[in-house]
């Protein structure tokens, strides 16, 4: 059974953070910093409701959001575009050289606010 208490806690967090990508600062790495941390925040909330609920354990981040797809806690496109943000992420944190900023602007307006948004109302449901 998860947490309720630290669900919500992680939950306003994550809308602190999306509200803040949604302001679209020009400043690349603000963005890539609240994009990582958005990120991270999402993979602390799956990898939380793994834990409580039992689920098989993930063999990386990405796959916290296939566990949660194979569940019925998200929607396999959602838990796909999910996978994609854990990948972001990591190319954020290990190889900061390659990140395209101008991709990361594009994947942000193009639909990724929107899949936070879904994402912390899926989790929002289990608390």
């Amino acid at each position: 059974m998860v947490d309720p208490d630290r669900v919500r806690r992680l939950l306003v967090l994550l809308e602190r953070y999306r509200s803040l990508l949604a302001e679209d600062d020009p400043d690349p790495y603000r963005r890539r910093h609240l994009v990582q941390t958005s990120a991270q925040i999402s993979i602390d909330l799956a990898n939380h409701v793994i834990a409580a609920d039992g689920y098989r354990v993930p063999r990386d981040y990405g796959d916290a959001f296939r566990v949660l797809a194979e569940v019925g806690v998200l929607e396999a496109g959602l838990a796909d575009r999910m996978v994609a943000l854990a990948g972001a992420r990591n190319l954020i944190v290990h190889l900061y050289a390659e990140v395209d900023d101008e991709r990361l602007a594009r994947a942000v307006r193009d639909g990724g606010l929107d899949d936070l948004s879904a994402f912390a109302a899926a989790i929002a449901a289990l608390a």
